[in-house]
């Protein structure tokens, strides 16, 4: 976190010292999401072969999830990590015990600079005893979308055996408390992919005799190794096809090994070209590999056998970017023939997508696509029409699965209700009317939402993805018309849009210079934006009225501006470290003299005019005078503060604020009283990863915060209701 300080202050300002963190009574809270449904890469999901409705998924840079099925949605698991633990957010792997079902293991590390854990629970994923590990984990590298690299033994559940990248294959014999390496196991794997080790990518046990097979990228083709006792001796299984690595496996209940390959271990930068289907049984491998004249191409990944029927297998296609997206084939005799979702030749489908719960899955067509990144795929270990998989964006089972083939098409339902998986970079409520978004989000992969409810993902109409595919750079609203926001991106054509109508649609700014990125300020009845564009030296001004731009005069490169919240003809900035103010709609500025850190954030205040303060690390102070007197706030150090609705119409709005505050520690905060005192609302149980400096307060609801994260999507919190 940088530090700043006012370097000096022109005599006119009152430097006034408030109360720092004393505070008032502790407020609980009660934490959600905002619904999004996902938004993320879901890299794996296991059923519990134990008990019926339990499931967990993993992710890639947002943690685990348990399905809970009295609620119909999935509950975060890994909350308890916080900043100093980012890098374990990052899921590896997941073990559900297939004889106790209340014990979980999850493998634990986003990438491989940081050494990695094993977390173990005993109450389904409720609390949880970290092993911190002598290697790394790439739960978000390259590879991280193979099979389970962590397993229970069936046969005696207190010994888990855990595969790793680069330091070989580790078993427990405790439940997980201690480990060791298992010294015999004879390679570590050699495939690198994109500077990433990919090394041991699943463990699975024989259920006819308990014999432990270990998956490996190795470069010369010998990729499967088989211990018969307890892994004191191994041996490779025949070459099946030097080059190609197999990604996942699962048993049947027959004891016949079934296999997905593909010539890299995806998903990620590098696309695969080649893939193929194999079964093994009595020493020897058999091809499989789906013919149904579809125009496929690219490999396999996710892999399941139904638990019911051993001949009925399903696979997924990874890299095969057809219309349709990624296919997914079914066969019920052991892959002596396949059945596809779709025929990428003849363009027929055999299902339908029932995405009304989580309508921006469309992405702006008339139907969401099967999926893409669909690494990983499972049949219920207890209904045959339920196959869950994992997308790039969301979670999707099957309704009734054994209709593939038949005259009924498949239903495919979204099925991500609490798990969400986004990187939130900025988000704004301001005081909203009916039928007028809520919150503006921005974020990576999916641009950003105006959602209308926040307890509901958006629909297409108000996913800015579906207009604007591009990494966002910056937004701000009209805090008297939320109906108008404005956005950037960082893409040189079209880098500047804005909406009048509540992100129903959005417009292309034509912006004057073509320069990606780029921060905005938008009046408070959204008549005008200003534009300060990345690695430009110019500030523009746009005039919707006049549906032009012009130069604002008085600023250059590097300005930080802020609209006035009520006044739609005041703006303020940071510019070369001082403060200036607009007062004829950003048209020109002039320096008030006052001496700023030139990192220095200006935040406004919803419906307060001339209410502006002044952030930057442990510096923060507060103006209600449009910058002519300060009060300086003591012991704080905040990466981001926001503003919410007053308890009373009329009442000073609440300060919200990530950081830290007196002696009360690193979390969220609130201030009812300008500054005065700080209250931390978050508990250590409730650290959420890895935080976003971005925090704000809804517009309309007292008491309601949300802050961002990188890989736990937007976090809401609420007074908890007596």
């Amino acid at each position: 976190m940088k530090k700043g300080a006012v370097a000096g202050v022109c005599t006119a300002m009152l430097l006034a010292a408030a109360g720092c963190s004393g505070g008032t009574a502790q407020v609980d809270y009660a934490w959600s999401n905002v619904a999004i449904g996902g938004g993320g890469y879901v890299t794996g999901m296991v059923y519990s072969e134990a008990q019926e409705h339990l499931v967990y998924a993993r992710t890639d840079i947002g943690g685990a999830y348990r399905w809970t099925q009295d609620v119909q949605r999935w509950v975060p698991l890994t909350d308890h990590l916080g900043a100093e633990q980012w890098n374990l957010i990052g899921i590896e792997s997941i073990a559900a015990d297939p004889v106790e079902a209340n014990r979980v293991y999850l493998l634990c590390g986003t990438y491989m600079n940081t050494n990695g854990a094993v977390l173990a629970s005993e109450d389904y994923g409720a609390t949880w005893a970290q092993v911190d590990m002598p290697f790394s984990c790439g739960g978000n590298c390259s590879g991280r979308g193979v099979g389970e690299r962590m397993m229970v033994n069936p046969q005696n559940n207190s010994e888990i055996w855990l595969g790793t990248r680069n330091a070989g294959l580790w078993k427990s014999e405790d439940y997980g408390r201690t480990w060791n390496v298992v010294a015999q196991f004879p390679v570590k794997g050699d495939y690198v992919q994109e500077n990433n080790a990919i090394g041991i990518m699943w463990v699975e046990f024989s259920p006819e005799n308990g014999a432990v097979y270990v998956g490996v990228a190795q470069t010369n083709g010998e990729c499967i190794y088989r211990s018969m006792d307890g892994g004191e001796n191994w041996e490779a299984l025949p070459v099946f096809a030097q080059g190609l690595y197999p990604l996942q496996a699962d048993f049947s209940t027959d004891g016949t090994l079934y296999l997905s390959y593909a010539d890299n271990c995806g998903a990620n930068l590098s696309a695969c070209q080649q893939g193929a289907v194999a079964k093994f049984r009595d020493g020897h491998f058999t091809d499989i590999t789906p013919q149904c004249d579809d125009g496929r191409y690219g490999g396999f990944s996710g892999i399941s056998v139904d638990r019911s029927h051993p001949e009925t297998v399903v696979v997924t296609t990874m890299f095969y970017w057809s219309p349709q997206g990624d296919n997914i084939y079914r066969s019920t005799d052991g892959g002596e023939s396949w059945t596809g979702m779709f025929n990428g030749s003849t363009g027929e489908k055999r299902y339908v997508m029932d995405v009304q719960n989580a309508d921006w899955l469309r992405w702006g067509l008339e139907e969401a696509k099967l999926g893409w990144w669909m690494t990983d795929i499972n049949i219920n270990p207890f209904n045959s029409d339920e196959v869950m998989y994992g997308t790039g964006a969301t979670i999707y089972t099957t309704q009734n699965m054994t209709a593939l083939g038949s005259k009924t098409p498949v239903t495919v339902a979204f099925h991500a209700q609490g798990l969400e998986e986004t990187a939130v970079t900025q988000l704004q409520s301001p005081q909203y009317q009916d039928e007028q978004p809520q919150l503006y989000s921005i974020m990576g992969d999916l641009t950003g939402f105006a959602h209308l409810d926040v307890t509901q993902p958006p629909d297409n109409d108000h996913f800015m993805g579906a207009v604007c595919n591009a990494a966002p750079a910056a937004l701000d609203t009209a805090y008297q018309n939320a109906a108008c926001a404005v956005f950037t991106v960082y893409q040189d054509a079209s880098p500047v849009w804005f909406t009048m109508d509540g992100g129903k649609s959005w417009q292309d700014a034509g912006a004057p210079e073509h320069v990606g990125g780029g921060t905005v300020a938008m009046a408070a009845d959204g008549s005008r934006f200003l534009w300060m564009p990345q690695g430009s030296g110019k500030v523009y001004l746009y005039d919707a009225a006049q549906a032009g731009w012009f130069y604002a005069k008085g600023l250059g490169m590097g300005a930080k501006v802020a609209a006035d919240r009520v006044d739609p003809q005041k703006f303020y900035a940071n510019y070369n470290g001082l403060l200036h103010i607009s007062e004829d709609g950003g048209a020109s500025f002039h320096s008030t003299g006052t001496l700023l850190s030139e990192d220095a954030e200006l935040c406004t205040v919803m419906n307060k005019e001339g209410h502006l303060w002044i952030r930057s690390g442990t510096l923060l102070m507060r103006s209600e005078d449009g910058g002519s007197t300060f009060t300086k706030i003591e012991g704080t150090a905040f990466s981001a503060i926001g503003f919410g609705a007053p308890q009373k119409e009329g009442d000073e709005p609440v300060v919200y604020a990530m950081g830290s505050a007196g002696e009360q520690g690193s979390g969220i905060y609130r201030s009812t009283d300008k500054g005065a005192s700080w209250v931390r609302l978050n508990d250590d149980k409730h650290l959420f990863g890895n935080l976003s400096p971005a925090i704000t307060g809804d517009g309309r609801v007292y008491g309601r915060v949300y802050f961002a994260t990188n890989g736990r999507g937007i976090v809401m919190g609420d007074i908890q209701e007596d």
